[in-house]
C-alpha cells in the first residue's frame, strides 16, 4: 500500500523559467564552486516556478500520504525555496549536499523514507531524470517518469485513481 510521495524538486514541484536558463546555469555553477553571493543564491531560488497543477493539489494529497522531496544540488538554496514556494506545509525535504549521497544511491531514497516513516515498497518516486527507475525498483519503490510537467502530472493521476481510487 503506498503512503508516501517522493518528488524530484526540478522538473516536478518546479519549472525553469525560459526566459531565463542562460542566467540559471551561471548561477548554478557558482553555486556548485561555492563562490554565489547571497544574493545570487536567492536569484536562483526565485528563479522557477511552481508547476500550479500539481501545488494545487498538495493539501488533497497530504489527506493521504506523507510527502517529501529528494533534491540533488547545493543546500545553500534549500531555506530559499521553502521561503518562496513553502513547501514545507506539504512535505520534508532531503537534499543531496545535505546528506552526503546523490541520487541515484538507494540511500538518499532509504533517508527520505526513514524521515517519513515508512517502507520504500510504499512509495511513489517522481522525476524527470529518467535514469533513476532502475535505482527505485531495486528498491521496491514504484516510479513515474516525468517527460514533462504535463504528461507526469497526468500519469500520476492516472496511477492514484487505477491504483487507489483517489481523483484529483
Amino acid at each position: 500500500m503506498i503512503k508516501a510521495i517522493l518528488f524530484d524538486w526540478h522538473g516536478v514541484l518546479v519549472e525553469s523559467d525560459k526566459n531565463n536558463i542562460v542566467r540559471e546555469h551561471i548561477l548554478y555553477n557558482k553555486l556548485k564552486n561555492n563562490t554565489a553571493s547571497k544574493d545570487e543564491i536567492i536569484e536562483i531560488a526565485k528563479s522557477f516556478k511552481k508547476y500550479e497543477p500539481l501545488w494545487e493539489v498538495l493539501p488533497e494529497l497530504k489527506k493521504y500520504f506523507k510527502m517529501c522531496v529528494v533534491n540533488n544540488g547545493p543546500k545553500s538554496t534549500c531555506e530559499y525555496w521553502d521561503q518562496y514556494y513553502g513547501y514545507s506545509e506539504f512535505m520534508d525535504f532531503v537534499n543531496s549536499e545535505a546528506e552526503g549521497v546523490e541520487k541515484p544511491a538507494p540511500e538518499i531514497y532509504k533517508i527520505a523514507c526513514e524521515r517519513l516513516g515508512v517502507n520504500t515498497d510504499e512509495v511513489i518516486y517522481m522525476d524527470d531524470n529518467c535514469g533513476f527507475p532502475e535505482e527505485t525498483e531495486r528498491l521496491d519503490m514504484k516510479f513515474i517518469h516525468w517527460d514533462s510537467t504535463e504528461s507526469g502530472f497526468r500519469k500520476f493521476k492516472k496511477y492514484l485513481l487505477e491504483n487507489m481510487n483517489i481523483e484529483l
